[in-house]
């Protein structure tokens, strides 16, 4: 999956068979980030219906943030003495989420698939976090508290979305 040079852990000061769980656990969420990526590019070209503008407008948002964490993940897993993997079919080997294939996707159905990829997103950010609960990084744990939030968050507003009055 991606090279680890194990003198970098001992220069970092971090439990070595710890810090390669956590690396294994980012180098996941790195490749979600990328499929993630691409899905919500392809999710805000092809949306149609009613609330088009919004949805449009919001998934813009979200692959501009998106892009912010998958940089500073990738920067993370090189911090932590590994090179994180780069290509798109190494994200598909290791993701967890799936791709879409270019069709159009009503809004209902928009909010929906990225409700569920969130969710897998925040269950698998929660489950790094806590192997990396047995560290003492610190910089890790607020790149995760930080995804936490922003998951937790866009999981409320698609709720909310797609609750009928």
């Amino acid at each position: 999956m991606n090279q680890c040079c194990p003198d970098e852990y001992c220069q970092s000061g971090l439990k070595p068979e710890i810090t390669r769980r956590v690396v294994e656990g980012l180098s996941v969420y790195l490749a979600n980030l990328g499929i993630l990526y691409v899905k919500l590019h392809n999710l805000h070209w092809n949306v149609v219906g009613g609330g088009f503008f919004d949805l449009h407008e919001k998934t813009g948002e979200l692959y501009e943030a998106i892009a912010q964490q998958f940089d500073q993940v990738a920067e993370r897993i090189k911090m932590l003495g590994c090179n994180p993997p780069a290509s798109m079919s190494e994200y598909i080997e290791i993701g967890t989420i799936e791709e879409l294939p270019s069709e159009s996707f009503s809004t209902t159905c928009v909010a929906k698939i990225i409700l569920d990829d969130f969710c897998c997103m925040l269950k698998l950010v929660r489950k790094i976090d806590a192997i990396n609960k047995d560290t003492s990084d610190s910089c890790t744990a607020g790149l995760l508290a930080d995804a936490i939030c922003f998951f937790e968050k866009n999981i409320w507003f698609f709720k909310s979305y797609l609750t009928k009055c």
